[in-house]
């Protein structure tokens, strides 16, 4: 053992907290003393030690509530604590394990058996990693641990599945110490917005949880959302910053451009849901993460299904949904026409400018479909490059030149924008129509 190998004992005898300081030191172990059960709490949280001597019968605060408060808190519920007790207290010893308690030490006690004890639970605890070694956050144990602690125990919570969009392409441009300043400045906007009685773990790599205690998950979401695309920018060089986009290429060998670091939030609520176990939970984050990255720039997807999933059209018939992808910088149509074109049976991929849409593209470029507005010849000919085969396009067109823009890249059909939104979804629906017909023709 080193001497950075910090124990924490915890007993009101003067005396023996001396002598066990002596023995532990002498053993080449760091040692802290706490002489009540409050200042055991605190200790342990400041000074995060690798191991706890805690006596059952101290003033202000007892080792049982100690003992309790310790194991309910994610920066010390994993730590090893080793009861200090009479030989004649057993039925002390019996109410110290049902609290959480490792191992029990008999005073007065004998060296070599307390010593063999102590490196046999740090031994223990080595051998399987809890808490992430870039953040010092819980890992993907404790969180596992958290949450089939709370479905036992019917606690409502909402699980938010935090994750790092075009991190891959970050960490090319600019190397891997950057890469995890990147990961740090996330777990410190995590650490900073998350109430203190909600979980934060990191699950690993750029993938971080939250365990939310209350049902108000989509102000803590958005405030998440909104700090993190604040600070973002002072992890670039000012050239990238003022382009607005990294060059890099993506897993399939194709060139792209690559949007800022933004942040993906899938929600999973059993506050309107029943898990029956913590696998059902993370397939439904996984769902849900993926829905969410699907959206342009920072967001959030909370599932607020309360039994069986709304299933797509496509999916009813037995088929798997086509990837449609939106280039438009209109929020309001965007979202109308990913709500019609999901009833079609297609998923939209909504990119407000083409470097949104070399990000989409770089995670999923089998689309089907592609619906953009015709800003320029070239603008449009740099998204059709990304396909070895172009996908039929519907033309968004405002006016004489941008037609004529369409009909010369060999857009299947124009789409005429006017004000009503509905006469746009209406022209576009009699094309999938017709689409859909050739198709099957």
């Amino acid at each position: 053992m080193t001497a950075q190998t910090r124990i924490l004992v915890a007993d009101d005898d003067p005396v023996l907290c001396m002598l066990l300081q002596e023995t532990l030191r002498s053993a080449g172990f760091d040692v802290l003393i706490a002489y009540n059960g409050d200042e055991l709490v605190r200790m342990a949280q400041e000074h995060a030690p690798a191991l706890l001597l805690i006596d059952l019968m101290m003033p202000v605060m007892d080792g049982y509530e100690a003992i309790r408060q310790l194991r309910n808190d994610t920066r010390t519920a994993h730590l090893p604590m080793i009861i200090l007790t009479a030989r004649s207290a057993s039925a002390d010893v019996v109410t110290g394990f049902e609290t959480g308690a490792d191992d029990y030490i008999v005073k007065p006690y004998d060296i070599d058996v307390l010593l063999a004890r102590i490196r046999s639970h740090l031994r223990r605890a080595a051998q399987r990693p809890v808490h992430n070694p870039l953040t010092g956050l819980p890992g993907n144990i404790l969180l596992q641990a958290e949450l089939e602690h709370r479905l036992s125990s019917h606690q409502s919570f909402a699980l938010l599945y935090v994750d790092l969009d075009n991190f891959k392409a970050f960490n090319d441009a600019y190397g891997f110490a950057r890469g995890d300043r990147a990961i740090h400045l996330l777990a410190d906007v995590l650490t900073e917005i998350a109430p203190t009685a909600d979980f934060l773990g990191h699950i690993g790599g750029d993938d971080f949880a939250i365990i939310h205690t209350e049902p108000n998950v989509e102000s803590l979401c958005q405030n998440l959302v909104n700090t993190f695309d604040e600070r973002v920018s002072s992890l670039y060089d000012t050239a990238d910053l003022q382009r607005g986009y990294l060059k890099g290429i993506d897993r399939q060998g194709m060139p792209r451009k690559f949007g800022l670091l933004s942040v993906s939030i899938a929600v999973v609520n059993t506050f309107w849901r029943n898990f029956t176990n913590v696998e059902e939970i993370s397939k439904v984050a996984a769902e849900l993460k993926n829905q969410a990255k699907l959206l342009p720039g920072s967001s959030y997807v909370i599932d607020r299904r309360r039994k069986q999933r709304e299933v797509p059209v496509g999916e009813r018939r037995g088929q798997p949904l086509l990837n449609a992808l939106i280039l438009c910088d209109d929020p309001t149509l965007s979202q109308s026409l990913d709500y019609m074109l999901r009833l079609q049976g297609y998923r939209a991929l909504l990119a407000a400018d083409t470097v949104a849409a070399h990000t989409l593209l770089a995670r999923t470029p089998d689309v089907a479909l592609l619906i953009a507005e015709i800003a320029s010849e070239e603008t449009l000919q740099e998204i059709r490059q990304q396909f070895e085969t172009p996908p039929p396009l519907l033309a968004l067109t405002s006016d004489t030149a941008s037609t004529e823009t369409a009909m010369k890249v060999g857009a299947y059909a124009n789409i005429t924008r006017t004000a009503s939104i509905s006469q746009v979804i209406d022209q576009i629906m009699f094309h999938l129509i017709h689409l859909q017909e050739d198709s099957s023709a």
